[in-house]
């Protein structure tokens, strides 16, 4: 049986200001030092410098993810989410049904979108095979996203989506929103219910 990569989606507020030079001068490095990691993808919301932060990295598998960040990956003897300066750190981990990086991206990641949502009852499959399709037919266009991934949630039906973007206007294709509704999906037919959330790419 092959092995899923997985998805570890840690957010937490900061509780004092240029805490996201924490962000790039250790965890990001640290977690990108680790044997299994395949990306570590910080975003943060403002405009204040305490607005939600989200640290969303993607690991080989659940094992590659457990030895990192029980080892050499701590500081002090601390998980990362144990640091001072953090406030309500949430950890979610979800097995990826979809995985997709590109490999030659040129400009930097400028924005993380964090979709969560259910499927209408007995589509959850056929949603996964669109979004799949959907994303091919993106890059092959020119505007997809510069990653893609997607988890079954944690109850029935329920699905995680993230994906890394270099501009609103792809978002806008790729979703058919625009700036006024840039919380737009493809296939509503497919979905019952969603709610995307937008980060600010830091710059590491």
């Amino acid at each position: 049986m092959a092995v899923a990569p997985v998805i570890r989606l840690f957010g937490f507020r900061p509780t004092r200001p240029a805490f996201d030079n924490v962000l790039r001068d250790w965890i990001v490095p640290a977690m990108r030092g680790q044997a299994g990691v395949i990306e570590v993808y910080p975003g943060r919301q403002g405009p204040d410098e305490l607005g939600p932060r989200l640290v969303a990295s993607i690991w080989e598998s659940d094992a590659a993810m457990d030895f990192a960040l029980g080892g050499s990956a701590r500081l002090d003897g601390r998980q990362p989410e144990e640091l001072d300066g953090m406030a309500d750190p949430t950890v979610e981990v979800l097995s990826a049904e979809i995985t997709f990086r590109a490999e030659d991206a040129v400009d930097r990641p400028r924005i993380i979108r964090a979709l969560r949502g259910r499927a209408r009852p007995g589509q959850l499959a056929r949603y996964i095979e669109e979004a799949r399709a959907g994303v091919a037919a993106d890059v092959a266009a020119g505007h997809g996203p510069s990653a893609f991934y997607l988890a079954r949630g944690d109850s029935a039906d329920a699905f995680v989506a993230l994906s890394v973007w270099t501009s609103w206007g792809a978002i806008e294709l790729a979703t058919g929103g625009d700036i006024r509704r840039p919380t737009a999906t493809r296939h509503p037919e497919l979905i019952e219910s969603w709610e995307a959330t937008h980060y600010e790419a830091i710059d590491l």
